[in-house]
């Protein structure tokens, strides 16, 4: 995209603008990737009253929560920094006060990023602070950003093309931004002035951040924000069975953790997304396939593939373990049988991931207007494969489980059973999409194909289901 943006705009004299596109997008990528962070860590944290007892000051443990988060949009900023700084060296010319200028406006930039980031977080915690259900709330802003974001990169090569064939118009348009202008100078022109009006106001915002945080911190983190009054109703209690009350107790823990739901939960969002598209979009999916009569012969299993490498994204049981943390012993106590306790887990996101990843497959293959065998098949083989993928996140969890988290996300996000369950659904993939390619294209027709790889899935589910059962449950009989 970049060296889209420099080949159009360095010719043109509009070197200013490349480094301000340069401001704008990498600002945008620091602001989403960081703000519900700087929400949980800065005015959510856990053990926010456990380090204000420490002898430490309260403005060093600000500061130490601020490095981390500027840390993680360096690296964001990184992610489009390089390619700038590449198609700069190819298509402009460079000077030594301009590199110098471009290398302090990369490390100036995240702190803007993150002052405003600060005054975000600051402000969706204290509107949530006062909803009911808050990590509901928290959720849908999320994922309202991440979707944002994703259609913005689908879509950037139009824009991209749409900028560099109208570069004039929106120089014009951005030439009364004058801080962009300032920006832009000082990387393109070297202009040492420049440079010192981008610093005023990419630095004084951080530092104005910084200093009213600190005045109030001890305030802010322990003050008990105004919550929703429920009035208790008197009603009948209904008993009910061990597995409705454990799966309860599986949707609560769900429900309470935007972090675990965004993290584990997301394919679903894309599922549901790519449903609605195959219905919108079917006549231009159709008309790409049949274009290719060889493609068009391999849609099934070409379908297959990419339905399985959507819903592997979805894995509710690969962290369920280990977000037991300090309450194990709670669940451990319960005069249950440790069976129940994991099939819970398993039917709280079987019954989640289930109805979105057959929906995503029966519109895709209706738009493909695919036999009805084959459809048949492909819903089959999309069942077993969530099933599956929840029994190995299960196992992959017990196996690697880790209690002793501080912060959730370390679980739901970082635990070694997540990227462990990620890796063999994405492998599975890898191998199936080989094995039909490579060596049963030409050799069997594709029902036959469909129709082995719901055989393996099955051997395969049944296989992890015996675990889970056995071994499983010992191991999770003896977590420490």
């Amino acid at each position: 995209s970049f060296s889209q943006l420099a080949a159009a705009f360095f010719p043109a004299g509009l070197g200013w603008l490349y480094f301000a596109m340069f401001a704008i997008m990498a600002f945008a990528l620091m602001f989403i990737g960081s703000v519900f962070t700087a929400k949980s860590q800065l005015f959510e944290a856990k053990d926010n009253e456990l380090l204000l007892s420490m002898p430490v000051p309260p403005g060093m443990i600000l500061l130490s929560r601020l490095a981390a988060l500027l840390a993680m949009n360096f690296v964001l900023e990184l992610v489009v920094a390089l390619p700038v700084f590449v198609s700069w060296l190819q298509y402009g010319e460079t000077s030594g006060t301009g590199i110098a200028a471009f290398v302090v406006i990369v490390l100036a930039l995240p702190l803007f990023s993150l002052a405003v980031s600060c005054l975000f977080a600051w402000l969706v915690s204290l509107v949530t602070s006062h909803m009911r259900n808050t990590t509901a709330v928290t959720m849908v802003i999320s994922v309202v950003f991440m979707l944002a974001y994703f259609l913005f990169c689908f879509r950037m090569n139009s824009y991209v093309t749409q900028l560099a064939a109208n570069g004039a118009a929106i120089a014009g348009a951005l030439g009364s931004a004058a801080p962009l202008v300032w920006l832009g100078r000082a990387a393109a022109d070297g202009s040492l002035a420049d440079l010192g009006l981008t610093l005023l106001w990419t630095v004084l915002p951080f530092v104005l951040a910084y200093v009213l945080l600190n005045r109030s911190f001890i305030r802010i983190v322990t003050m008990r924000r105004g919550q929703v009054k429920v009035r208790y109703e008197k009603k009948a209690m209904r008993a009910s069975s061990q597995s409705a009350a454990l799966y309860r107790r599986e949707l609560a823990r769900l429900t309470s953790s935007s972090g675990y739901m965004l993290n584990a939960g997301l394919g679903l969002v894309f599922e549901l997304v790519l449903a609605v598209l195959a219905v919108v979009k079917r006549r231009e999916l159709l008309g790409a396939l049949t274009a290719i009569p060889e493609l068009y012969a391999a849609a099934a299993p070409i379908l297959l593939l990419a339905c399985m490498m959507v819903s592997g994204m979805v894995f509710f049981t690969a962290s369920s373990v280990s977000l037991e943390g300090k309450s194990y012993w709670i669940v451990r106590s319960m005069p249950v049988e440790t069976k129940k306790v994991l099939q819970a887990k398993l039917s709280l996101s079987n019954s989640l991931a289930i109805a979105p990843a057959l929906l995503m497959t029966l519109a895709a293959a209706l738009a493909l207007r695919l036999p009805a065998a084959e459809t048949a098949l492909l819903l089959a083989c999309q069942l077993l494969f969530v099933l599956l993928t929840a029994n190995v996140g299960l196992m992959e969890d017990l196996r690697h489980c880790n209690l002793d988290w501080i912060n959730e996300t370390q679980a739901a996000k970082q635990g070694a059973g997540v990227l462990l369950s990620m890796l063999l659904g994405f492998g599975f993939v890898v191998a199936v999409g080989a094995l039909y390619f490579f060596l049963l294209a030409e050799l069997m027709p594709t029902t036959a194909f469909l129709g082995l790889i719901l055989a393996l899935m099955a051997i395969l589910y049944a296989l992890t289901a015996r675990w889970l059962m056995t071994r499983g449950v010992k191991r999770f009989e003896t977590l420490r």
